[in-house]
């Protein structure tokens, strides 16, 4: 009995495992796709994308040629997949312009191009985050919780992030 509720708990920890984005080893280098060729990482913040096979992100030209990419991953437009993503981010205001799931932390939003563009957001899963204005989680300090939607983050706040990490 005890030997099958080690091997059943064994099981469940390894579909999480497999479920959930894997961290970033020191060994594994983020690196980038537009629509299947790569990309510069610092591009990432010019296109629409997601990065649910972290460390590869994965960009596309329009909203919607991401939108068929993040459906396999039981997304839609304007929500995620459970257990992966926290927070999408828009370049401006009212959800438009470049995009992007993110299911990682990022210490340092400029290796991604995206260090100062933020400008529109929503947080999924009821998960909780923070934006920082500097690099490393430091500095303002925007915080969001629980399936957050915010069309401007405000003249205080725009264009002001420059690392991100999830809470919860």
């Amino acid at each position: 009995m005890r030997r099958t509720r080690e091997i059943a708990l064994a099981l469940v920890s390894g579909a999480l495992l497999l479920a959930s984005p894997l961290p970033l080893r020191a060994s594994e280098p983020i690196v980038a796709d537009l629509d299947g060729r790569p990309i510069r990482t610092t591009e990432v913040g010019s296109h629409n994308c997601h990065d649910f096979e972290f460390p590869r992100i994965h960009c596309f030209e329009t909203v919607d040629a991401l939108d068929l990419s993040v459906a396999r991953y039981g997304a839609g437009p304007l929500t995620a997949p459970a257990g992966v993503t926290y927070v999408r981010i828009w370049e401006h205001e009212s959800y438009a312009g470049s995009s992007a799931y993110l299911s990682n932390n990022y210490a340092d939003l400029g290796t991604i191009g995206w260090n100062d563009k933020i400008t529109s957001f929503k947080s999924f899963n009821a998960q909780s985050g923070a934006f920082y204005e500097h690099n490393s989680y430091a500095g303002l300090v925007y915080s969001f919780c629980c399936n957050t939607s915010v069309w401007n983050v405000g003249g205080s706040y725009n264009d002001r992030f420059s690392s991100v990490r999830n809470l919860t």
